[in-house]
């Protein structure tokens, strides 16, 4: 038969006596019972007494908080009796930044971006997640979007760069051969030389002289320059240190080209132009003529497009500058006085009666030698329209970009140990001013990988090309903390008191 159970059966298989005898869980149980109670008592004491409110913490914070990483109160505001988060009204207290964008449709909490008490990092230092919970679809409060509206990394899902993608061309006026400059037979203000990068293109922070900035005596506004930061170099990013070396100096004529494209307008006359508008250039070149013509008035007979030299004489002869020989001012300047010899003009065109005075003279001469200009040495680099005042050609306004990524960061600086042309590709072949070689962004991922066998090998991560805030609209704010409230120390003495200005200073 089978066997049958009843709960009276298995009832009487129980120890009733069981609470009277020891067992291990029981004395584990009583032990934690006691013994936490104690522990949290001791806990909540020793802060008490020794103000350690580190012991609340979820870890050390950030290398730019450490000064006050014992002050927990200056950031974590008590909202009721238990708990204190740290809002965004305390970080506003110190960084007042500027909003991202005006039409944005989500604002988050600082500190869901900048995680804190991860250790010494840098805050800036954000997650894709933070970037891309907006800009994986992205949406504005008004309007059409700007930019593409599904961006989750750089590795895969981002554009390529506006100023490379299809139909643009390069928004600069200056006509530039790259390829002919970098020839190794380039006629330079002494002979033949080989151009580097480095000759014309440098960081902002670099203050060597220029190696092709002046070879001839030049007018006083047409020395070398120090070019200063423009605005459309200024950083949007306050985290990043790397200061104005991260730009390249703008182009200027007096820095990077004097040297070689010299405006000599007149074999007689040692100074060359000077780089300006035209109605200056005019000036220029009559007050040289006339001052020339005063003191040799012999040169009267000269014709305009023949140049032929007259004889010299005694009180014609003067010393060479860089020889230290005699020489006729009549005479046209040779190869080593001063100006070199490709950059000589030759008048060309139907012969000109010649000149009946002095001033008759003046106007012949600046006339011919101002066709010279307008038509060889302007229009090397220069659109060159007619129709200005007074008679004279107007030019486009010169525009040479100073900055290609308007919305993200680039740092030359950090890039020093490359050759120019391992990201600037075409350089060597580009012939065209509308060329745009700054490099794609297939050259930048080979290297900014956040996957893949080259994870790693340099940071692509979001923030490191683009930041949140624009700083560069960043409003000062006035600190309202003295060393007590920041440190949490005793009293200040009365001497450094009296410096910080919480003290009337002893007399």
């Amino acid at each position: 038969m089978p066997r049958v159970r009843t709960a009276k059966t298995l009832a009487k298989r129980i120890d009733l006596q069981y609470f009277s005898k020891r067992s291990s869980f029981r004395s584990w149980r009583l032990l934690l019972s006691l013994l936490l109670p104690v522990i949290a008592g001791g806990w909540i004491l020793g802060e008490a007494l020794f103000h350690k409110h580190s012991l609340y913490s979820s870890g050390p914070v950030s290398a730019a908080h450490a000064v006050f990483a014992a002050q927990c109160t200056l950031c974590h505001i008590r909202a009721n009796a238990y708990a204190a988060t740290a809002v965004d009204k305390t970080c506003l207290g110190c960084h007042d930044a500027p909003a991202h964008n005006q039409r944005q449709t989500y604002t988050p909490a600082c500190g869901s971006c900048h995680v804190e008490h991860q250790g010494r990092l840098r805050l800036a230092a954000t997650s894709d997640s933070a970037c891309t919970q907006c800009h994986n679809h992205l949406m504005a409060a008004s309007g059409g979007l700007r930019f593409d509206p599904h961006i989750s990394g750089f590795d895969h899902a981002h554009p390529q760069f506006a100023a490379l993608r299809a139909g643009q061309t390069d928004p600069g006026t200056i006509r530039l051969n790259h390829y002919a400059h970098l020839q190794p037979t380039l006629r330079g203000p002494a002979g033949p030389v080989q151009l580097q990068c480095y000759d014309c293109h440098r960081a902002i922070n670099v203050t060597e002289p220029w190696p092709y900035s002046v070879a001839v005596v030049q007018p006083a506004s047409q020395q070398p320059v120090m070019v200063g930061q423009a605005e459309a170099q200024q950083r949007k990013r306050r985290s990043v240190e790397a200061g104005p070396g991260a730009y390249m100096t703008p182009i200027k004529y007096v820095n990077q080209c004097a040297a070689c494209h010299v405006l000599q307008f007149d074999p007689l006359i040692a100074t060359p132009a000077p780089h300006a508008r035209p109605e200056v250039v005019h000036a220029f070149i009559v007050e040289k003529l006339t001052e020339y013509i005063r003191e040799h008035p012999s040169a009267i007979g000269i014709s305009p497009n023949t140049m032929e030299p007259v004889p010299p004489t005694a009180d014609t002869m003067q010393p060479n500058a860089a020889t230290g020989q005699e020489r006729n001012p009549l005479q046209p300047l040779r190869q080593g006085q001063m100006v070199p010899q490709q950059n000589v003009l030759r008048p060309t065109g139907p012969a000109t009666p010649p000149p009946t005075s002095a001033q008759n003279w003046v106007e012949q001469r600046a006339s011919t030698a101002e066709r010279l200009l307008w038509e060889k040495n302007c229009k090397i680099c220069h659109v060159v329209t007619e129709g200005g005042g007074n008679g004279l050609p107007t030019s486009v306004k010169a525009v040479i970009p100073v900055r290609w990524f308007p919305h993200a960061e680039f740092d030359h600086e950090a890039h020093r140990m490359m050759d120019c042309t391992a990201c600037h590709l075409n350089i060597p072949q580009s012939k065209l001013t509308t060329d745009i070689n700054i490099p794609g962004i297939e050259i930048c991922r080979d290297c900014h990988k956040q996957s893949g066998s080259r994870a790693g090998a340099a940071e692509g991560r979001c923030f490191e090309c683009h930041s949140y805030h624009d700083w560069r609209s960043e409003r000062r704010v006035q600190g309202k903390l003295d060393i007590r409230e920041i440190r949490g120390s005793g009293p200040v003495p009365v001497a450094q008191a009296a410096d910080q200005g919480t003290l009337p200073a002893a007399k």
